[in-house]
This record gives structure tokens, sequence and C-alpha cells, in this order.
């Protein structure tokens, strides 16, 4: 079945220059308009700027999973061209194209494997891991997989500090110092182009709320659909790709406007199947054929409640919260 699915996805696997420069085109554009409406709306009532602002973060996440593509390739036909473009919204959006793409494909070869997680992944422990663990390690991991501290702290922490120098393997690496010293100066021309037009307090009130929700929006959507009660988590000897990309992934069922605002990343056990596929037409894929649709389906209210898992039971094969762990305990 497995190696069906993955032939029945090749075809869709192709990119397309009219799909792509019109999306982008779209995006950027109302990007654009929403950023000068919200910096003129600073003359009246700031709810009216936080409305406009909220708009401009669905355009920002729009434009990352934009870049998400480009980083594996798959939005244009070429890979130079998926490079200069994914590096051009890379400023925009705070993230080094190269080296994020590198963390993003070790995420990729490496969910729901259990001997191999870290990897571009929000950090999991298994309940006999947290159970033999010190009492610093579960006071830390339990404020990192706090859901406040993990999207309205980590989040944009991630993407605004952390972002800005290579870590772990890529430290050592010059492709990384490259990608990352390459954004930050087009970060600092980006940021001070703005801030010269528009004054340091203005370009805050506009870009906090801005980076702030599409950072939130960003990491948010990466844990929903792969950290769900029902996951896939197997040691190294148990697992395979194929089982993984279907099984660790969910179909996040988002109304069609959230799938507009999220560059179609609710398709993402499609996405895990085959990365090739540019966003644009995951939907096709999706709608095509039967046994795509037959992946775990997350609505919009239920995914709320993924929030608060955290442990992976070997036991069980779930995903469980603290509150659950004390009941095993």
């Amino acid at each position: 079945m497995t190696s069906s699915i993955a032939s029945t996805t090749e075809k869709y696997a192709n990119a397309s220059y009219g799909r792509a420069f019109f999306q982008f085109g779209h995006t950027i554009l109302l990007y654009a308009a929403a950023i000068g409406l919200a910096f003129a709306s600073l003359s009246g009532h700031y709810s009216i700027t936080l409305v406009i602002c909220v708009f401009a973060a669905g355009m920002y996440l729009r434009l990352f999973m934009i870049g998400h593509d480009c980083g594996h390739g798959s939005y244009l036909p070429f890979r130079w061209q998926n490079n200069l473009l994914g590096n051009f919204i890379g400023v925009i959006t705070n993230t080094p194209l190269k080296y994020w793409a590198k963390q993003h494909a070790k995420h990729h070869q490496t969910t729901g494997n259990l001997d191999r997680r870290g990897e571009g992944d929000v950090i999991t422990m298994t309940v006999d891991e947290y159970k033999q663990a010190d009492a610093m390690t579960r006071f830390r991991y339990r404020v990192y997989r706090n859901p406040w501290f993990l999207f309205f702290i980590a989040a944009p922490v991630h993407f605004v500090l952390l972002q800005r120098l290579p870590l772990g393997s890529q430290m050592s690496t010059r492709a990384g110092w490259i990608s990352v010293l390459g954004t930050n100066v087009g970060i600092v021309l980006y940021y001070g182009s703005l801030i010269g037009i528009f004054g340091l307090e203005d370009f805050l009130w506009v870009y906090v709320p801005v980076v702030w929700l599409s950072s939130l929006g960003a990491v948010w959507l990466f844990y929903v659909q792969h950290q769900f009660n029902d996951a896939y988590w197997v040691r190294e000897e148990d697992w395979t790709y194929q089982e993984a990309t279907m099984q660790s992934s969910s179909f996040y069922d988002l109304p069609r406007w959230l799938h507009f605002a999220t560059g179609n990343i609710g398709y993402h056990h499609i996405h895990h199947q085959n990365p090739r596929i540019p966003n644009y037409k995951l939907p096709t894929s999706f709608d095509d054929n039967p046994t795509l649709q037959k992946a775990r389906r997350l609505g919009f209210f239920e995914s709320f409640g993924t929030a608060c898992l955290a442990l992976w039971d070997e036991k069980s094969h779930q995903l469980i919260s603290f509150s659950d762990y004390r009941k095993l305990a």
C-alpha cells in the first residue's frame, strides 16, 4: 500500500511557474498592502491597527509556507530559482533558508522515530524517560511543554533570536554561517529602511504583533500535525519512512480560508509522503485520491485539545498529558 501511495503522489510533484507566481504575487501584494495600512492606521485607534496586523500576520505566515516549499526545492522548477525566492522570503520572515531547510530535512527523515528525536521537532519525552529524569530535567521539560510558554514565548524567541546564529551541527559549517549571516544582513536593511521611513516606535507598534502572531501560528502548525494522541512513534528497528509519513502526520481539516492563510500545510501527511509536491497542488492530490483521504483527520476545534499532550506512552502507544501521567503514576 505504501509504495502505491508513493507512486500516486508522483504526478503532482512538479512545479508550475504560472501557479507559483500567481500565489506568491498576490500574497506579497496583500502583505505589503496590509503593512502599509497598519502604519497608516496608527494615527487612529490602535484596535484598528491590531485588526490589520492579524491579517498581515496571516499573509506573513503564507509567505513563510511558500519559503518552506522553496527549502524543499518544490515551489519552482529549478533549485536556483527556489533558492533565490526562498532567500528573499527568508529576510521577510526572519528565516535563513539554507540553515532552516537543512534542519527541516532532518525532521522529514526522522519523524516518528523514537531513537532519532530532536531534529527539527518539538522535543518529546517518553513516560519512562520522564519518570527516570531528575527533578531539574522534569521542571525544564514541564516549562518547555507548557503551551503558554511553547507558543507564546518560545515561538517568537525562536524566529527572532535563535535563528540569528547557526546552532547545533551547523555551527561549524560555512554554509550555515553564510545562510544565517546573509539573512541577518538582509533583515537589518529591510527593518532599518522601515524604521528610517516610519520611526522606531511606529515600527514596533506594527511589527511586534505581526511577527509574534505569525511565529505562534508557524510553531502551532508544525506542532499540531505531529503531536496528537494516537500519533506514530516507534523505535528504530520498527520504523519505516512510508508508515511514518502516513501515521505520524495528520490531515489538519481547516476551513478553506485557513488553508489559504497557511499555504495548505494542513495536508501534512501528503507533504511528508512527497515533499516535492508544491503546496498549491496538495489539495488536488488529496481530492483526487481516496487513499490519501484516510489519514488521521484532525478537526480545527479538536486540535486545541492536543496543546496539553506532552509524553509518549510506549505501552499504550498514546501521547498523553501530564495529568494523565499523574493518574498512571
